[in-house]
């Protein structure tokens, strides 16, 4: 987007304005299309007088089809496939002589078309409608094709035959400028001196915006350093991102005018800003605040996701080779043990054999110390594969404090279900108890948050006393069994968090008519 002499927006190239504004090039297909004529349009033209102001007539109704515009032009302009065809369709075996068309029979052709059509001309007093119609459009994007776009729509909604380009090059030029002073009223209007004060000091040293713009640079992996200078980032953009969420709104302009005045933040140099008008630098940075604080936030979101289902696949794996050793060992242990009890009714044996005889025979099948091992094996109940996950999750717990915790305790999650209002108690609880350095384990069971410990994990997420009577968490399996919650229904999208991009609701994507 650039201004010529005239002071003109550029917003076609010379190819996209010859597409919009020139005769059209119709295909062989195309040309069937647009030159079968229907009865009342035939009528029209055969009351042309003579060959000539006939092809003409029949040119631009089919131009006008096509393109909702009229074009002055001689005959030796248009593609000779046209003429040749409308000439062999409707005048077999006629002379056509070449002369160039009236400009009384032009606009007379042009008039009768329009009505043929149920068009109107294009006409002064319908540029303020127009302008209003591009100044409420720049609300939504204020990319100069975007306007017009919508405005050909708008005129083709409306039946009115499109104005000369210039015309709709001045209005978008008018329509930017009157949405730029909007914006720059009400931003002005709206802040407050503290909020002024905020915004000043980004631009009182040149560093200062630097770091602001190397905000930009999004962490290279999940790691636990990189998500806590994500962290960081966030907290610096905070109290931005407090005034735009007030201010924002109040503008009534879409998310893609926010991101295209939020990479101006990026694009401008500092000392740019400051030329700048006041409320134009300061629209920048807050819609950079805006934007960059909740690409943050689904940074943190991601990560969580990435740590919890690393987690989840971590203890999985660990529990089913566990199970696989496991199965092994007593697949292992089954035929010596077999011949342990063989023993008992061995005939060589005496009854009144000493036992030490028979213990030295044992340890001859299966050495001590194995037989013990094996013994103590086939004795206990075996282990479960839940128990085997759990107990994984025990020997990862680590993981759960350096990479969850840190990330749980600044995502601000919210559900309007009520099974996602359950896990966010749950968190909101957590939150309430980690920074006084308190332990879950220790907290009255009466307190943790209803429907959270479903009684199929009871044996797994509490401990008990000598009399089986419960006493409190296993906090870390807790602390895991709520974090996994979260992560599952957020992808179902029963939590979102508001200041996010990507997981925010499904409502705040929706246009109000």
């Amino acid at each position: 987007m650039r201004g010529d002499n005239n002071d003109r927006l550029t917003i076609l190239s010379e190819a996209e304005k010859t597409a919009l504004y020139g005769i059209p090039l119709f295909d062989d297909f195309q040309r069937l299309e647009y030159f079968a004529m229907t009865d009342s349009e035939r009528s029209l033209v055969m009351q042309r007088k003579g060959l000539l102001k006939q092809l003409y007539c029949l040119l631009q109704i089919g131009y006008f089809k096509a393109k909702q515009a009229f074009f002055q032009f001689s005959l030796d302009e248009v593609p000779p496939e046209d003429v040749t065809f409308l000439l062999q369709r409707y005048f077999p075996e006629q002379t056509l002589t070449v002369e160039p068309l009236s400009a009384k029979e032009y606009y007379a052709q042009r008039s009768e078309i329009v009505a043929l059509f149920g068009y109107r001309l294009w006409a002064a007093n319908d540029l303020p409608t127009l302008l209003d119609k591009a100044i409420l459009l720049a609300r939504t994007d204020i990319t100069p094709t975007f306007l017009l776009a919508e405005m050909m729509v708008f005129l083709i909604g409306q039946r009115i035959v499109r104005p000369g380009y210039t015309t709709l090059q001045t209005s978008i030029r008018d329509a930017l400028s009157a949405e730029r002073d909007r914006l720059e009223q009400l931003v002005a209007a709206n802040l407050t001196n503290a909020s002024l004060n905020i915004l000043q000091q980004l631009l009182v040293r040149e560093n200062t915006l630097s770091d602001l713009a190397a905000l930009k640079q999004d962490a290279k992996s999940f790691r636990y350093r990189q998500m806590c200078l994500e962290r960081q980032k966030q907290l610096m953009m905070a109290p931005l991102y407090v005034i735009a969420k007030v201010l924002l709104p109040k503008l009534e302009i879409s998310q893609i005018n926010i991101a295209y005045y939020a990479s101006l933040a990026n694009f401008y140099t500092i000392y740019d800003l400051r030329q700048l008008k006041p409320g134009q630098t300061h629209l920048y940075l807050l819609c950079y605040a805006w934007q960059r604080y909740r690409q943050l936030t689904d940074n943190l979101v991601e990560a969580f996701g990435y740590h919890t289902r690393h987690l989840e696949d971590n203890t999985k794996a660990v529990a089913n080779k566990q199970a696989i050793q496991i199965h092994n060992e007593r697949q292992q242990a089954t035929p010596r043990v077999g011949e342990l009890l063989l023993l008992y009714v061995d005939d060589t044996l005496a009854d009144v054999a000493p036992f030490g005889t028979v213990r030295q025979r044992a340890f001859r099948i299966i050495p001590e110390e194995r037989l013990r091992s094996t013994g103590k094996l086939l004795a206990e109940k075996p282990v479960s594969q839940m128990d085997l996950r759990w107990q994984a999750v025990d020997k990862q717990s680590g993981l759960c404090t350096n990479n969850l915790l840190s990330l749980a305790m600044v995502l601000n999650f919210e559900s309007v279900t009520g099974s996602g209002k359950i896990w966010i108690a749950a968190l909101q609880w957590m939150k309430n108890i980690f920074p006084r350095k308190q332990q879950l384990a220790k907290q009255p069971l009466a307190e943790i948050p209803l429907h959270t410990l479903p009684k199929r994990l009871h044996n797994f997420l509490l401990s008990f006393d000598q009399d089986g009577k419960p006493v409190g968490l296993h906090s870390d399996r807790y602390e895991f069994w709520v974090y996994r919650q979260l992560r599952k229904r957020l992808d179902m999208g029963d939590i979102y968090l508001d200041d996010s991009v990507q997981h925010r609701r499904f409502a705040d994507d929706l246009v109000s008519m």
